[in-house]
């Protein structure tokens, strides 16, 4: 905030000198000081006398032929020219007095101007939007630092946000943003209800955003104490409607089918959000816990597990075998994926087995994808590939071995894709 006035301070400093410098040398170069009009006229009376006295001299001067008659017509007109000179530089003085008062009046306007301005932008401007960006930012650092520490954030940080967006939102009631941000700050300190307000309000405002359905599906969630709730479903479901990507309401509908005992629903819902939030993630690795539970808990309903495999709608059969002049061992590592045809050369569905599991059958699907937003769900057209690592690296080196084949069009994908491994890697057809 301070720098903010000081660049404000400095913009004034800097127009003031654009409008005094050219002023202030104007002024200086004026050298004779104003006069008002009675000294002008008494000025010019006194000029005027002192011209009829050269003037009666000269004539007494011709009359009695001191100077012959040119010398008195060059004299005379030299002192009419002085009377004149006189006059005009009289009145130069006077309009150099109301030049002056114009530079004040002028000087006057812009500090009225500035100091206009600076009680506008005071009022009206976004200095307060600024303090609150600033303190924004500073939480952020700060809270980053604790959690470099493994401490858990200051509540107060959050608490000072929420005072100035609940000020800020008097002056401005329908501003989503600052609305988003207090339910954001409630949801911090743990003020569950007045969070489940603040993002109702926002609903209301933009009702179709699904970010803001699942996080009001989530406040209402806890408020209530982890239950879920009719409402809680209905704005999970609407938001997985609009964004079949919320992890939030996918986990909501997941926790809602747990409990209505629809295990196999709780699988697809969690297993969806961990396949788009990361198995490594916080989140991830929590509900591949529940899933688990949730398995567990359909086997002891009477279920069986292989009623769960996930049937995908864009498998890829591969059945792979060994050439006759293929020189592996038995635990070398052996990959099978597929990719783009065209583009990224990052398998859009991967398997890892060993040597000694061929001859094999594979199935790559789009739940074996290295990264959500890139799987055979997304793809065109694909190659498929098998390749034998003796290194065991997930990228292409001398010396290993492969089969491919493709393109394969994702619109009519064959039955089965056989791969025979045949072809050594060498450097001048070394290829990812």
């Amino acid at each position: 905030m301070m720098a903010l006035w000081f660049a404000l301070a400095g913009l004034l400093l800097l127009a003031g000198l654009f409008v005094g410098w050219p002023l202030w040398r104007y002024k200086n170069s004026m050298a004779n000081p104003a006069l008002d009009q009675a000294e002008i006229q008494a000025r010019l009376d006194e000029n005027v006398r002192i011209y009829r006295e050269h003037l009666a001299e000269l004539e007494n001067s011709f009359s009695s032929q001191a100077i012959d008659e040119a010398q008195f017509a060059q004299l005379k007109v030299e002192l009419e020219r002085n009377l004149l000179d006189d006059e005009a530089s009289l009145h130069a003085l006077h309009k150099h007095s109301s030049q002056y008062l114009g530079k004040k009046v002028v000087l006057g306007f812009c500090a009225v101007l500035l100091l206009g301005g600076i009680f506008f932008y005071k009022h009206y401007g976004s200095s307060e939007d600024v303090y609150i960006q600033t303190l924004q930012q500073e939480k952020l650092q700060q809270d980053y630092q604790d959690m470099l520490q493994n401490r858990n954030p200051n509540p107060v940080r959050a608490q000072q946000l929420i005072v100035e967006f609940e000020g800020r939102l008097k002056d401005k009631p329908n501003n989503i943003q600052y609305l988003f941000l207090l339910a954001r700050a409630q949801m911090d300190v743990g003020n569950f209800a007045e969070a489940a307000k603040a993002y109702q309000r926002v609903l209301t405002l933009d009702s179709q955003s699904a970010m803001i359905m699942a996080e009001l599906a989530q406040a209402i969630f806890l408020r209530d104490g982890n239950k879920i709730t009719p409402p809680v479903v209905d704005l999970a479901k609407r938001a997985v409607t609009l964004d079949s990507k919320n992890t939030i309401a996918l986990g909501l509908l997941g926790v809602d089918a747990y409990n209505r005992k629809d295990y196999p629903a709780t699988i697809k819902y969690w297993q969806k959000t961990v396949d788009i939030s990361g198995a490594d993630s916080q989140g991830g690795r929590a509900l591949a816990a529940g899933i688990e539970r949730a398995k567990q808990a359909f086997v002891a309903a009477g279920g069986k597990l292989e009623d769960l495999a996930v049937k995908s709608a864009y498998a890829v059969k591969v059945s792979v075998s060994l050439g006759e002049k293929v020189k592996a061992n038995p635990d070398q590592t052996l990959f099978v994926y597929a990719r783009a045809w065209q583009g990224s050369p990052m398998p859009l569905a991967i398997a890892r087995i060993k040597v000694s599991d061929l001859p094999t059958m594979i199935q790559l699907d789009e739940t074996m994808a290295m990264s959500p937003a890139s799987s055979l769900a997304n793809a065109t057209d694909i190659e498929v590939v098998a390749r034998i690592s003796p290194s065991g690296s997930a990228k292409a080196e001398v010396g290993d071995w492969l089969a491919k084949q493709g393109p394969i069009s994702m619109k009519a994908i064959p039955g089965k894709i056989d791969l025979r491994i045949n072809e050594q890697i060498t450097a001048d057809g070394l290829k990812p």
